[in-house]
C-alpha cells in the first residue's frame, strides 16, 4: 500500500498524469537491476571451486533467486560460468542441477510451498545428490566418491538457505527481528566469501591474489566499524572461504579471525593505528606459519587492504558504520552481547568442523614398500633377457622372495645379496647389479616416508589449531551466554558516593563469570586508586572491599576490582650454569583482573642461548594467551604444536611448568611437561608431585598429553617449583627436607636462597631455579 501512495503522490506531480521521465527511466533500471546482478553473481559463483574441483554455489544462487526473470537469469549466468571455467563434463552435471532447481521452482512458482524457506534449499540438496549418483553410476562408487556426492549436495542446499537470506531484502523483507537480523548478517558474509573464492585465483604481479585482498578488506571494515564479535565472526567467514579454495594447509581462517578479534578491540583508535595493529596480527600468524607457500602473500595482501581501508573516505566509512547491528546501551547492550554470542558461537562450529573435515581429508596411507622392488627392477632388469620369465611368466616365485627380505629392508633400510633367499644369486643374471638397485630406492623411499610423515605430522598440528581455536570460541560464547551479573543497586551507591566527593562521572559495574565484581568509572574522577582511605570509604559504602586493577588507567577512566580475599608472596632465585653467562631458564608470574596468579618456569633443552630462546618463547607465549584469557589446558597444548612445529632437529623444546592459583578459593591447577617435581608444603607435611610427560615440543599433544593436577593450598601454605638444576643426581632428600624444616614464619626469599645455595656448593651441573609461593590471608 505504501508503494501505492507513493506512486500516486508522483503522478499528481507529473503533467497528464504520467510518471515524470526521470522516475520512470529509474523505475526500468530497477526492474533489470536485480536479474542482472544475479546473473553476474551466478556467473562468477560457477568459478568457485572446493576440494579439488566441486563447485557447489552457482546452483545455490538459483535456488535462491525464486522464480520469474531473475531465476532465468541465474540459471543463464550459471551455465555460462560453467561453460567457461569447468571442464564439458563436470560443467554439464552442474548445468542439469540448475536446471532441475529452475524447473521446480517454476512448477511450483503459485504455491505457497515455494514461499517456505527450506523447499528450494531441500530441492538443491536432492539434485546435487541426484546428479552425482547418475555421474559416478557407470563405474560404481567408492567411499571418497559417495562423501563428494553427499558433501556436494549438503553445501549447496546449505548455501541456498544462506544466499535466500542474504538476498531477502529484495523480496520485501527490509526490517529484521533480533535473531532475523543476525542470521542476514551471517548469510550475507557467506555470499561475499563464495563469491571471492572465484576472484581469489586472479593475482596481481603473480602475487596479490585480488579475492583475498578483498576479502581482507571487508574484515577491515567489519572489525573497525562492529568490534570484536563483528570482526571475529567476519574474519572466519572470509578465511575459512579463502583456505577453501587455496587448497593448502589452512592459514588464512587463523590469520583473518585473529585480526578481527584483536583488532576489534581497538575500534576507538585511529584508523591507521587499527591498520597498524591487524597487519601486526595477521604478520603473526604469518610468522606462525613459516614455510606454507601463502605467507608471503598474504602480509601483501594485509598491506593492499590496509591502504585502500585508509583511503576509504570518511563519508563511506559512515555509511558501513549504518549497515552493522545497533549498539545501544541497557538493553542495546544485552542486545550486543546476544549478537555476539551468536557470532562466536557459529564461528567456534565452522571452526570444529572445518577441522573435522580437513582431518578426515588429510588421511592418506603411505607409500607401499613392493614399490623398491618394482623401480629397482625398472632400473636394474630393463635390458636383462630373463625380465619377462622373472617379473612376468614367474612373478610368484620373484614375489616371494621380494616378501622373504622386507622385513630386513625395513628394519636396517638397506640389504646384502647374502640376504636374498637361497637360490636367488644362482637365478639372477646380475644380482649384485639388482641388490644395489634395491638399496637405491629403498633409501629413496625412506626419506619420502619420512618427509610424508613430516608433512603429516605439521599438517596435523595446523589443523587441530582450527579445533583449538573452536575449543576458545566455545569458551567465549559460553562466558557471553551466561552474561554479566549487573549490579544496578552497587552502581546507584557508588555513583551517589562520587557525587557525595564532588565529582561527575559515569559508573558501569557488573560481575564477571566467576562472580567477580568489576566497576568502571569515567569522567571527573576521583582520585581513589592512590588514596587507600578514600578506596576504603568507597568499599564501605557499597559493601564490598575493591581494590585497583592493573594497568588499567587512561585519560578519564580507571577500573576498580572486588578485592581477593587471599594474597601470594612470591620469592625467586637463579644461579646460571657453571662457564655459562646465559641461563636456559625462563619465569614470569602475572595476576590477571579474573583473580588468578599464573606461575610459569621453563627449562630450554640444554644450556645456554639456545636454551634460553627455547624457555623464554615457552613463557612468553604462554603468558600471552593466558592473559587473553585463553584456558591454561589449551594454552600449553598450543605451545607444544607450536614448538613441534619449529622442532625440525628435535633440539627445540623446554619443559614447562604452569600453576594457576585462584586468590578467592586458594584451588591450584599444575600442569607440567617434563618438568622437574614441584613439592607442597602445608600442614600434613611436604607433597611431592612429578611429572612423566615429555618437553614441550618432543611430541604431539593427542599422542602425550600435560600431567595435570589438582589440589587446594591454604593460608600459609608453600608451593616450590624448581628446575632439575636443583636435585642431585636424580634424588630430593635435601631439598624435602630443606622444605620440612623451613619456619612458618622466614621470609619466602629465605627459602629459595637456601636451595640454589646448597645446588651451588654441591657443585650442581645445571641452570638452577628455584620459585617459592605463599598464600596468605588479606589483611
Amino acid at each position: 500500500m505504501a508503494q501505492k501512495s507513493i506512486l500516486r503522490r508522483s503522478s499528481r506531480n507529473a503533467v497528464g498524469g504520467a510518471l515524470p521521465r526521470n522516475a520512470a527511466r529509474n523505475a526500468g533500471l530497477s526492474r533489470w537491476l536485480e536479474p542482472s546482478i544475479k546473473l553476474a553473481v551466478s556467473f562468477a559463483l560457477a568459478g568457485a571451486y572446493l576440494l579439488g574441483g566441486l563447485s557447489p554455489f552457482a546452483p545455490a544462487m538459483v535456488a535462491a533467486s525464486g522464480a520469474g526473470v531473475s531465476v532465468i537469469a541465474s540459471l543463464l549466468g550459471a551455465s555460462a560460468g560453467y561453460l567457461m571455467f569447468l571442464p564439458f563434463n563436470a560443467a554439464l552435471k552442474y548445468i542439469c542441477m540448475c536446471v532441475i532447481i529452475a524447473a521446480a521452482a517454476a512448477v511450483f512458482r503459485d504455491t505457497d510451498i515455494l514461499h517456505s524457506s527450506w523447499f528450494l534449499p531441500v530441492i538443491t540438496c536432492a539434485a546435487g545428490v541426484f546428479v552425482g549418483v547418475v555421474t559416478y553410476s557407470s563405474g560404481g562408487w567408492t567411499l571418497g566418491e559417495i562423501v563428494s556426492i553427499v558433501f556436494d549436495g549438503v553445501v549447496s542446499g546449505a548455501c541456498a538457505l544462506f544466499y535466500s537470506i542474504a538476498l531477502s531484502p529484495w523480496a520485501g523483507r527490509l526490517n529484521f527481528q533480533r535473531g532475523e537480523q543476525h542470521a542476514h548478517t551471517l548469510s550475507v558474509l557467506i555470499l561475499l566469501g563464495t563469491i571471492l573464492i572465484t576472484l581469489s585465483g586472479i593475482r596481481f604481479l603473480h602475487v596479490l591474489s585480488i579475492g583475498r585482498g578483498l576479502a581482507m578488506l571487508i574484515v577491515f571494515y567489519a572489525a573497525y566499524s562492529g568490534g570484536v564479535g563483528m570482526g571475529c565472526a567476519t574474519g572466519v567467514a572470509m578465511g575459512l572461504a579463502m583456505d577453501a579454495s587455496s587448497g593448502s594447509t589452512p592459514i588464512f581462517g587463523v590469520a583473518y579471525a585473529l585480526g578481527g578479534l584483536v583488532s576489534g578491540l581497538f575500534t576507538r583508535k585511529s584508523r591507521f593505528m587499527f591498520a597498524i595493529l591487524f597487519d601486526v596480527v595477521n604478520a603473526a600468524a604469518a610468522v606462525m606459519a613459516l614455510g606454507n607457500a601463502s605467507v608471503p602473500a598474504i602480509l601483501y595482501e594485509a598491506f593492499f587492504a590496509s591502504v585502500l581501508f585508509m583511503l576509504t573516505p570518511a563519508s563511506v566509512m559512515n555509511h558501513l558504520n549504518a549497515l552493522v547491528p545497533e549498539k545501544g546501551r541497557n538493553s542495546g547492550i544485552r542486545r550486543a552481547r546476544d549478537y555476539t554470542q551468536g557470532r562466536v558461537e557459529q564461528a567456534s562450529i565452522a571452526f570444529r568442523e572445518l577441522y573435522e573435515t580437513v582431518a578426515y581429508a588429510d588421511r592418506v596411507g603411505d607409500e607401499d614398500v613392493s614399490v623398491v622392488f618394482d623401480r629397482a627392477a625398472d632400473d636394474a632388469c630393463r635390458k636383462c633377457r630373463r625380465a619377462v620369465e622373472c617379473w612376468q611368466d614367474d612373478y610368484d616365485t620373484t614375489a616371494d622372495t621380494m616378501a622373504a627380505v622386507t622385513p630386513i629392508l625395513v628394519t636396517r633400510g638397506a640389504v646384502t645379496l647374502g640376504d636374498m633367499p637361497t637360490g636367488f644369486a644362482d637365478s639372477c643374471l646380475s644380482p649384485d647389479a639388482y641388490v644395489a638397485a634395491v638399496n637405491t630406492e629403498a633409501r629413496a623411499f625412506l626419506y619420502r616416508r619420512s618427509m610424508r610423515t613430516r608433512l603429516r605430522e605439521n599438517r596435523e598440528i595446523a589443523y587441530r589449531g582450527y579445533s583449538e581455536m573452536s575449543g576458545i570460541l566455545g569458551g567465549v560464547a559460553d562466558e557471553l551466554g551466561e552474561g554479566l551479573g549487573f549490579e544496578p543497586e552497587i552502581e546507584t551507591r557508588m555513583r551517589r558516593w562520587l557525587q557525595g566527593q564532588g565529582a561527575t562521572a559515569e559508573v558501569a559495574v557488573f560481575r564477571d563469570r566467576g562472580g567477580r565484581l568489576h566497576a568502571e568509572i569515567t569522567g571527573e574522577l576521583v582520585d581513589v586508586r592512590r588514596d587507600r582511605e578514600l578506596l576504603d570509604k568507597l568499599s564501605a559504602s557499597i559493601g564490598v572491599r575493591l581494590c585497583a586493577s592493573e594497568n588499567r588507567i587512561t585519560g578519564g577512566r580507571i577500573e576498580l576490582l572486588e578485592a581477593e580475599p587471599l594474597t601470594a608472596e612470591i620469592a625467586v632465585s637463579r644461579m646460571n650454569k657453571s662457564g655459562e653467562t646465559i641461563s636456559g631458564d625462563r619465569g614470569a608470574y602475572f595476576k590477571t583482573d579474573e583473580g588468578y596468579l599464573y606461575v610459569l618456569l621453563s627449562d630450554g633443552m640444554g644450556s645456554g642461548e639456545a636454551a634460553s630462546r627455547a624457555s623464554g618463547d615457552a613463557v612468553r607465549v604462554l603468558e600471552r594467551f593466558l592473559r587473553s584469557g585463553i584456558a591454561p589446558d589449551t594454552a600449553v597444548r598450543m605451545l607444544n604444536d607450536i614448538m613441534l612445529l619449529r622442532n625440525e632437529d628435535d633440539t627445540m623444546s623446554a619443559t614447562v611448568d604452569l600453576a594457576e592459583i585462584s586468590l578467592f578459593t586458594g584451588d591450584v591447577t599444575l600442569l607440567k611437561y617434563g618438568s622437574a617435581p614441584t613439592y607442597v608444603k602445608s600442614e600434613r607435611g611436604v607433597k611431592r608431585i612429578r611429572s612423566a610427560a615429555l618437553a614441550a615440543g618432543l611430541t604431539l599433544s593427542d599422542d602425550h598429553e600435560p600431567d595435570r593436577s589438582r589440589f587446594t593450598m591454604k593460608s600459609g601454605n608453600i608451593a616450590v617449583v624448581v628446575t632439575d638444576g636443583v636435585l642431585q643426581d636424580g634424588g630430593d632428600a635435601e631439598l624435602v627436607a630443606l622444605l620440612t624444616d623451613f619456619p612458618h614464619d622466614s621470609e619466602p626469599s629465605d627459602l629459595t636462597r637456601r636451595i640454589v645455595e646448597r645446588a651451588k656448593e654441591r657443585g650442581a651441573e645445571d641452570d638452577v631455579t628455584a620459585i617459592a609461593i605463599r598464600l596468605s590471608v588479606r589483611r
